[in-house]
């Protein structure tokens, strides 16, 4: 995938969210796509799938990104580390349908 496909699921994303705030609060945590090649621990060794990170809260040190593969495509929406030592695709609890479960999963969700 290219940054402007993912940048169009971000929109899409989006439009799929009724609460204006909500929408506003991902807005404010949006950065441009970037690929990071992401470790996934339940297949082969060193295996890694390409996660696009799309969103960043700096105050949790967490990312969000979207992955097809791993957890993906039925939960391709994933909270991951930015950095430290867990650097990895995480587990399924930390992967969700849609983006915004996944903020309100987050330590950026305000309640």
């Amino acid at each position: 995938m290219t940054a402007s496909e993912i940048l169009s699921l971000v929109e899409a994303e989006l439009t799929r969210i009724s609460n204006p705030s909500t929408v506003a609060l991902i807005r404010g945590l949006l950065v441009p796509p970037r690929c990071e090649q992401r470790p996934w621990d339940y297949g082969e060794p060193n295996q890694t799938f390409p996660c696009f990170i799309v969103a960043e809260h700096p105050a949790s040190n967490t990312a969000f990104a979207y992955c097809e593969h791993g957890f993906g495509p039925r939960c391709p929406w994933g909270l991951l580390w930015r950095s430290g030592e867990w650097l990895n695709m995480g587990m399924d609890s930390s992967w969700f349908t849609s983006l915004e479960d996944c903020v309100r999963d987050s330590f950026a969700w305000p309640d």
